[in-house]
């Protein structure tokens, strides 16, 4: 069922270079109606301003352009690490929330964290709460917070549909939300080459996260094998899961409405490829 009737949106997570002005102008070039980008640099926990007058004329351009937003937190973010990196995480993550806002985006996307030697349900709790305390401290309660299905790689949390469904159920509702990662899903153990793995994945995902908070997919191919634990992602139709895998996955009428993003290794030829692959791959129902 689509959402609100919703056609499904598709895009790539796209460079903001030059500024958020050449971002929109590039998603206009490569004809997405969905993107995903950084708020600041991924790899940095400092969020530097906005030039005056950039939020509103980025909403604005957005808004001719009908174009979907969501940004992905920066990669240093985990609320469930140490003291010193926990506290890093819930200021950063609280920043990227409320720039979040300005610039009118639907959600930020976020890894649920690595529970590093902590017990599961310590590291649990610590993630629960640093995820509260930075909405709280972001002050708004319109965007929403994806949290996004994990590889299962060392001792990340979220590596199986129940411990993420819990993670995610744990957010206020006014803010809940999911980000499904078909890479992430693949190397977690989930054939989706098959139908018995792509069935038990829509199983298990309208069983513990609900259609209704799913609020964006990751339509990434893997470098890796089924249950590899390991996050390699490859260009659509090119790596283990493969292109039959892929459109059955996205086809399927329960993910209609719901956008989907390529993660994927950049390039114009390539670029225009994967978009080929996530257009004709959209729900026809």
């Amino acid at each position: 069922m689509k959402k609100g009737g919703a056609a499904t949106r598709w895009g790539l997570h796209t460079s903001t270079a030059g500024g958020l002005g050449e971002m929109l102008v590039r998603a206009e070039r490569m004809g997405e109606t969905a993107a995903q980008i950084f708020v600041k640099s991924n790899r940095r926990w400092e969020m530097p301003p906005l030039q005056v007058g950039e939020a509103q004329e980025f909403q604005t351009k957005k808004g001719e352009q009908d174009l979907w937003v969501c940004s992905h937190a920066g990669y240093l973010i985990n609320v469930a690490g140490s003291d010193e990196t926990r506290q890093k995480s819930i200021r950063a993550l609280a920043e990227e929330v409320s720039r979040a806002e300005e610039l009118g985006l639907a959600a930020v996307v976020v890894h649920c964290g690595s529970r590093g030697e902590k017990e599961s349900n310590e590291a649990r709790r610590r993630a629960v709460e640093g995820f509260q305390e930075a909405l709280e401290r972001s002050g708004t309660q319109r965007v929403k917070l994806a949290l996004e299905n994990s590889a299962g790689q060392g001792s990340s949390l979220a590596r199986d549909v129940a411990e993420w469904g819990e993670l995610v159920q744990s957010i206020p509702e006014r803010q809940r939300a999911a980000c499904l990662d078909t890479a992430h899903a693949f190397a977690a153990g989930f054939d989706l080459r098959t139908e018995e793995g792509r069935s038990r994945l829509r199983a298990e995902v309208l069983r513990e996260i609900g259609q209704e908070n799913l609020v964006v997919i990751h339509a990434n191919d893997s470098k890796t094998e089924c249950g590899s634990r390991v996050d390699r992602h490859e260009h659509l139709g090119a790596g283990k899961i493969g292109a039959d895998g892929l459109r059955s996955f996205l086809r399927d009428p329960s993910w209609a409405g719901i956008p989907r993003i390529g993660e994927l290794p950049p390039g114009e030829r390539e670029d225009r490829e994967n978009l080929a692959f996530l257009r004709a791959s959209c729900p026809t129902t």
